[in-house]
């Protein structure tokens, strides 16, 4: 049976995009099938992370409105290290489709049934949302939709003050698993204590505290950081939190 993910943040600048791209990656390494959906169609970035240029001929929003079948906005994600399928459904191309979504709107409930339709027409075994910050019409679907939500907040107090709305939201939308991962640790600043003041702040205790990494930014938009630096060891820091969100088969 497929897992479903949901990557949230409370606010934007998190990191919650790049975590989940890369994540998305060392995942379909590892053996499994997956795909990531961006679901923010207001400000999307998977597709720039993965190094698209062109915008992509089929998208969530064509999908939303009616254009296409959800699986005809799959762009299969060329292999690295001779994993398995990997998928990205981009949110939108340029600022046609967020126009034509908010002129005409879409049925919310298709949205659920395309995350349906792609696991079972890719045959998944993972289905990553990269979600809005805050919340949305396509945040709710997305979080009530999950097995798992992966919740990505920075340790600052602008970050922690958003987490009792967090917890509250997915706690009324069901979801079954709550993981928190505290991103972009400030050089000088204990990992350890900026996961326990996170820990503290969302009732939950931290599945990881990820530092600060500059060459993070320096992939962005032109390759996928776990493929430009695989030997960084940032990167068997995000490997060490794929079973918590993945069990193993």
């Amino acid at each position: 049976m497929a897992q479903i993910i949901a990557m949230h943040s409370h606010r934007g600048g998190t990191g919650r995009s790049t975590l989940a791209a890369n994540l998305a990656r060392l995942m379909a390494d590892d053996g499994h099938r997956v795909a990531l959906v961006d679901t923010d169609i207001q400000s999307p970035a998977a597709y720039a992370l993965f190094g698209g240029t062109r915008a992509p001929d089929r998208t969530l929003a064509d999908y939303l409105v009616g254009r296409c079948e959800v699986e005809e906005a799959a762009l299969t994600v060329p292999a690295v290290s001779g994993g398995a399928e990997l998928y990205l459904v981009p949110a939108r191309a340029e600022a046609s489709g967020i126009h034509e979504i908010i002129a005409q709107g879409y049925d919310v409930g298709l949205l659920r049934e395309g995350f349906d339709r792609l696991i079972e027409e890719l045959r998944l075994d993972v289905l990553l949302l990269d979600t809005h910050a805050g919340i949305n019409n396509e945040t709710v679907t997305a979080v009530a939709s999950a097995d798992t939500l992966a919740v990505v907040t920075r340790s600052c107090r602008l970050d922690l003050l958003g987490a009792g709305e967090t917890v509250e939201f997915a706690a009324q939308l069901g979801c079954p698993r709550r993981v928190l991962l505290v991103n972009m640790v400030p050089p000088g600043v204990s990992q350890e204590l900026a996961g326990q003041r996170a820990g503290a702040a969302y009732g939950t205790p931290v599945e990881a505290a990820l530092p600060y990494a500059p060459e993070l930014a320096m992939a962005a938009g032109a390759q996928l950081f776990v493929d430009a630096y695989p030997d960084h060891p940032l990167v068997e820091r995000f490997r060490k939190i794929i079973p918590s969100l993945v069990p193993r088969r």
